[in-house]
């Protein structure tokens, strides 16, 4: 069946009923079996890959003390909506290469398309709290950001990045319809069809375009903060020798080490900005710049109608965000770059303040190699 590009969706129907039923025809009939290899192909590497980074991001916070903090709480966080986003991937897989619809049971479609909502809404809301984190640690006093992040109120921040999307897009549909297998992508989502779908959709567009303009106010302004704190030290003669430093996130997991975390050089008032929060900053931006860059093109093609496969890889560009963070915090984070390089030399001692369970585990190490030691074996 020959076609063209930018066919919209009636376009895409097999009009000749056959039992009575109206046959769908899927964008990879229409396209070529090769794209049915590729897509399934991607899915899977896209899987792979972030299960495997979002698992060291959540062991490397098991390993040291260095990334008990406020920041790495939401990334944490945003680690699961990833790693949730990846573990379905797999199952988007086998729907793509089954040419005889949806091979498993239908509720576990609908699982799957409910995952699929609450993790993505879930993803740009964390980050919007971490833009939000990095706003009030760098650009307002530190007894302001000591009362906004208290450990019940981050909880609290945490659970509403998944009470929302739950309530709002995920429980209407339970009672209204609207999740399921969908032939013409061979795939489990919400249906873009259904009477109701514009509603959901506009919830999702709502929460984006806050989340959006939340997130370009906080980098703007810290840029801004920064640029302006920077003229003002090269203009003073004496620099800034002698100031505060901003608090150290650790101080916000720790209601009793306060005063532990915070710098010695308070000789006047004058606030002095640590390089490695800004270079912590930066890194964070380049993740909401990835992620952007990974949503915009699905995003704006949606709204079209054109369904063909240019929307299919845009859509695997979409998911393909799950996979990029932990890259990013390898190559650019200042501590979990640190973290990981320890891991993959399987140097475990390097690792900088490391938990309680580290001290463990390396006692125990070390112990067991001591004892093989002296029975005369090889440790």
């Amino acid at each position: 069946m020959e076609t063209t590009p930018g066919l919209n969706y009636s376009l895409l129907m097999d009009n000749i009923a056959e039992n009575g039923t109206q046959k769908v025809i899927s964008v990879y009939e229409l396209y070529g079996y090769f794209n049915v290899i590729i897509v399934a192909t991607l899915f899977s590497v896209i899987a792979f890959v972030g299960l495997t980074g979002n698992t060291m991001v959540f062991i490397a916070v098991g390993l040291s003390r260095k990334l008990h903090n406020i920041t790495n709480a939401f990334i944490v966080n945003l680690g699961i909506c990833d790693f949730i986003s990846c573990a379905i991937l797999p199952f988007h897989a086998v729907a793509v290469i089954s040419e005889d619809g949806w091979p498993l049971a239908d509720w576990f479609c609908s699982f799957i398309a409910s995952l699929s909502i609450i993790t993505q809404t879930a993803g740009i809301l964390n980050l919007t709290l971490i833009s939000l984190n990095r706003y009030i640690l760098i650009t307002k006093p530190r007894q302001f950001y000591m009362k906004v992040y208290t450990h019940h109120k981050v909880a609290w921040m945490i659970v509403f990045t998944w009470l929302f999307p739950f309530f709002f897009l995920l429980v209407p549909q339970f009672f209204l319809g609207g999740l399921g297998y969908q032939d013409l992508f061979r795939i489990c989502i919400w249906d873009s069809r259904h009477k109701f779908a514009l509603i959901f959709q506009g919830i999702g567009a709502l929460a984006f375009i806050v989340s959006t303009i939340l997130i370009i106010f906080s980098y703007v302004s810290i840029f801004l903060f920064v640029r302006r704190h920077m003229r003002m030290m090269a203009n003073k003669e004496d620099g800034c020798e002698g100031s505060v430093e901003i608090v150290e996130e650790e101080s916000a997991l720790n209601d009793n080490t306060v005063v532990k975390t915070i710098k010695s050089q308070r000789t006047n008032k004058k606030k002095t900005i640590s390089k490695k929060q800004i270079d912590i900053t930066k890194n964070l931006c380049v993740v909401v710049v990835a992620f952007f860059i990974c949503i915009l093109p699905y995003t704006i093609h949606l709204p079209t109608g054109i369904y063909d496969m240019r929307g299919t890889y845009f859509a695997l560009l979409f998911m393909a965000n799950a996979c990029i963070n932990p890259i990013l915090y390898a190559v650019k984070h200042p501590h979990f770059k640190i973290i990981f390089s320890c891991m993959f030399r399987c140097n475990y001692s390097d690792i900088p303040m490391p938990t309680m369970g580290l001290k463990k585990l390396m006692r125990t190490a070390n112990s067991a190699s001591a004892y093989s030691s002296t029975d005369g074996r090889f440790a």
